[in-house]
């Protein structure tokens, strides 16, 4: 006989083992509470209408940022037109201005209240503002000189000169004063 394939070894049957023995417990009837399954029903439900809130109000939210921006932007528009229309204005005044400041103007709104033209224009010498000037140099010689002299109290202090045109009033002009500062070159 040939030994037997190991197909047919597998097929024989083991040794039979002995189950312990056990009980069971009696069969019932299932009957499920009727409060529990509405109570899951209405959970349910409360879910749905929950995520039914949230889209809703999420779609409103975004509605309403929009709404928000484009007013923004009707602001930002008629604020734009209002500083173009504010810079036209401003342009203009100072158009006016420059030309109610033209010297010619000037000298005719002088002439027209009576002022006239100064005989002789002396030029001041620009002084720079970074370098200190130097200490006045004085002479006690003058002071004494200037307190010899008594000062009546209907005559005018320092010297005088008739004033233009022959007005016949003296006005007061100070001393030239001979200072010799120079500017740095700029």
């Amino acid at each position: 006989m040939a030994p037997p394939s190991t197909a047919t070894a597998r097929r024989a049957p083991a040794a039979p083992q002995q189950r312990p023995a056990t009980r069971r417990p009696p069969l019932r009837i299932f009957q499920p509470e009727p409060r529990r399954g509405a109570r899951r029903g209405r959970s349910a439900r409360a879910h749905v209408w929950l995520a039914v809130a949230l889209v809703v109000g999420s779609l409103l939210f975004v509605v309403v940022g929009d709404a928000m921006v484009a007013q923004g932007q009707v602001r930002l528009s008629n604020l734009q037109s209002a500083i173009v229309s504010a810079q036209a204005t401003q342009k203009s005044m100072q158009t006016e201005v420059a030309q109610l400041a033209a010297p010619d103007r000037v000298v005719a709104q002088g002439i027209a209240l009576g002022l006239t033209a100064p005989a002789q224009v002396v030029n001041l010498p620009q002084v720079p503002l970074d370098v200190p000037l130097p200490a006045p140099q004085t002479s006690p010689v003058a002071t004494k000189a200037a307190a010899a002299v008594p000062a009546s109290p209907s005559a005018p202090a320092g010297p005088t000169a008739p004033a233009a045109h022959g007005t016949g009033s003296t006005a007061t002009a100070p001393a030239p004063a001979a200072t010799t500062a120079t500017s740095p070159a700029r």
